[in-house]
């Protein structure tokens, strides 16, 4: 294969190859469907409403679920982008980043600070609380911090088993996330048809549409925020749909290969750089039809399926607890006690244990996507790496895996109680995603040939994406400033 160089001085050149053939689809042959966006929605689905439902909609009402409608929308958009990109090259978006000015110095910097709101694993914190109530018979308070945070240690751990075994390790991520995607939505409609009213329903769907609508009175911006940061995906979370379109094998990710796993990989390659086609003739009709196949894994899976989970939780909140003041250790159980008081004891147990599965898994899926991010750019940026085989791509990768797990106990050592840390974080995913969706739209118009990059609607999309984020962080950044100011001593 005849090299070709990359519009870029910082990354060693692209490779060129043919541009495989995308699947034929058929409804009967509906598994083709099981991809990023069907594992995507598993680890999206339920972690920010459950934190958020008894804070947000219990208290404010349906009217504000509009949010979470226009970050999914918005979210597609960009989803939609950095998977263009991985079609193209077969490398992450994120790589992309690094192969624009001022080179990968400036964002190493730049995306780890902006990468701040996701390294803290606050979903281990927030998943411990099911687990803590059904110990303590009740819902933990602030003087059951020791047996909530020594819980969260043990989910945090646990949560490396899966990355370990299954070849390809985003295939033991796809495993995972089906199954916690069919359980948690099997228990939620269910409980959802039979015992929340039709008025709770109206309101939930018409919130869903009520766009401008906000809360009477005071109203605290950060958490409006921090709950339309964890809509969808969230932060850089969404870079991952490259990380994984290049890791199920589409476009030219087929071509590229896969970071291995640490048990199962060894035959698994991941090349040191990517490889692009030529975009004319046949290869653009092959490419329409990769562009065909990646709207489908977002328009049937992904977007329905991150509103299913951001409205199903809602139902539970505004029917059981609304009106509910909210202690930060209580917000993950407290419609558990809320249901169970109407319903019986056995929905106290089910609802606790959907509710770890909705945090648990997600934080699995937001450690590999953290790891996986700078795996890729080590693997293809470090000149001295490109002597090792593919299959040792899992050495890096397993590296930071061990870094962030001592990270991580710090961290959970060091948080204040999980509503807080939750809506932290958020607020500093908002600002990451709307950097990063404009640094999208740059990196596909720029490496991008003219054929292949977005129309007007998808740059429009990205442009919006960034307006929406920047726009509502900043507004509850300078609502909260006074009490930054204060702990600041300023």
């Amino acid at each position: 294969m005849s090299e070709e160089v990359a519009p870029s001085r910082y990354f060693p050149p692209w490779r060129r190859a043919e541009l495989p053939e995308p699947p034929l689809f058929r409804w009967r042959q509906w598994t083709m469907l099981i991809g990023p966006g069907l594992m995507m929605a598993g680890a999206n689905i339920g972690g920010g409403e459950w934190l958020f439902g008894p804070v947000v909609t219990a208290q404010y009402g349906g009217r504000i679920m509009w949010l979470a409608t226009l970050s999914i929308a918005l979210q597609a958009f960009y989803n939609l982008a950095v998977m263009r990109y991985a079609l193209y090259c077969g490398e992450p978006i994120f790589v992309g980043f690094f192969r624009t000015a001022p080179g990968p110095v400036f964002w190493t910097v730049f995306y780890f600070l902006a990468d701040l709101g996701g390294l803290w694993p606050y979903l281990s914190s927030n998943a411990a609380v099911p687990l803590a109530t059904v110990l303590l018979g009740r819902l933990p308070t602030v003087a059951d911090d020791a047996l909530t945070r020594g819980l969260s240690y043990a989910i945090f751990l646990a949560c490396f088993v899966p990355l370990i075994f299954g070849g390809k390790i985003y295939n033991a991520l796809e495993k995972v996330m089906v199954v916690k995607l069919v359980l948690v939505l099997a228990y939620l409609g269910f409980t959802a048809v039979a015992l929340v009213s039709w008025q709770t329903w109206a309101e939930i769907i018409s919130g869903l549409f009520r766009f401008g609508a906000l809360p009477e009175g005071h109203f605290d911006w950060a958490v409006l925020a921090a709950f339309a940061a964890v809509a969808g995906a969230g932060g850089l979370t969404n870079s991952y749909f490259s990380n994984y379109a290049r890791d199920k094998g589409w476009g030219m990710g087929a071509l590229v290969g896969a970071i291995p796993s640490a048990i199962g990989g060894r035959s698994v390659q991941l090349s040191h750089t990517g490889m692009v086609f030529d975009p004319q003739g046949p290869a653009l009709e092959r490419w329409r039809g990769w562009l065909r196949h990646i709207r489908r894994d977002q328009l049937a899976l992904w977007v329905p399926g991150c509103i299913a989970g951001m409205a199903l939780p809602a139902l539970f909140s505004l029917e059981f607890i609304r009106g509910a003041q909210v202690e930060g250790h209580a917000a993950a159980a407290m419609t558990a006690q809320a249901i169970a008081a109407r319903h019986g004891p056995v929905f106290w147990y089910l609802t606790l244990l959907c509710g770890f599965l909705v945090m648990a898994p997600t934080q699995v899926s937001q450690i590999d996507g953290m790891c996986r991010r700078w795996t890729d750019v080590i693997w293809t940026g470090v000149r001295r790496l490109h002597k090792l085989p593919g299959n040792q791509a899992k050495y890096v990768y397993y590296a930071i895996l061990v870094l962030y797990a001592l990270w991580g106990m710090l961290a959970l050592r060091l948080t204040p109680n999980p509503l807080v840390l939750a809506v932290a974080s958020g607020v500093m995913m908002n600002f990451a995603l709307a950097f990063s969706a404009l640094h999208t739209l740059y990196v596909d118009m720029r490496l991008l040939p003219p054929p292949l990059r977005p129309g007007w609607l998808l740059r429009f999309g990205l442009v919006a994406c960034a307006a929406f984020y920047f726009g509502i962080s900043a507004i509850a950044f300078r609502q909260q400033w006074p009490k930054v100011a204060a702990w600041l001593g300023l």
